[in-house]
């Protein structure tokens, strides 16, 4: 099969990116599956708004975002829209894999009473780690004319790398 290519130099306007391989970038893929599980577990019940920037390799800023409603009682339940969520999949993919993305921050905004609070990841070396409450907080400032007023920023939670052991993982997702 011949390796696709993203963007062929010689049709102006288009964007090249190098294309990593199929293995590489499959196993991005069972490691942003990895971080939705365990982000989605260790932000709980409510509603969480993911939001992605990151700036590519060809000096592309890109962005995503979606939201998620999870439930945990009586079953949990994770309901978003498709396509956005499909977006943010595919992003996180690209940064995890790493070849095409320079710098990814993942920011996440959780409805909680009285206020919201926001939280979040750069995304290096193939994994997340968290940022500062501080880094944050100052991030969502310029964005308060669409966030309720009160914002608070916490200490991201830790997202154990699940590459630090290679046995078997716990689980299974479909199509693996």
């Amino acid at each position: 099969m011949p390796v696709p290519r993203f963007g062929r130099p010689d049709r102006p306007g288009r964007r090249f990116l190098p294309y990593p391989g199929d293995a590489a970038i499959e196993a991005a893929r069972r490691r942003a599956y990895a971080a939705f599980a365990l982000l989605f577990t260790v932000l709980g019940a409510g509603r969480h708004r993911l939001s992605y920037g990151a700036l590519d390799v060809d000096g592309c800023y890109v962005t995503t975002s979606a939201t998620v409603e999870i439930t945990t009682a009586p079953v949990w339940r994770l309901a978003t829209n498709p396509d956005a969520f499909a977006r943010m999949e595919a992003a996180l993919t690209a940064a995890l894999e790493g070849s095409c993305v320079s710098l990814a921050t993942l920011v996440v905004e959780s409805e909680r009473e009285p206020c919201p609070v926001v939280c979040g990841w750069r995304i290096e070396s193939g994994w997340f780690s968290g940022m500062h409450p501080e880094v944050v907080q100052a991030a969502v400032l310029p964005c308060t004319d669409d966030l309720p007023s009160g914002v608070r920023a916490y200490p991201a939670p830790v997202l154990p790398d699940p590459s630090v052991d290679e046995a078997e993982p716990p689980y299974r997702f479909s199509g693996q």
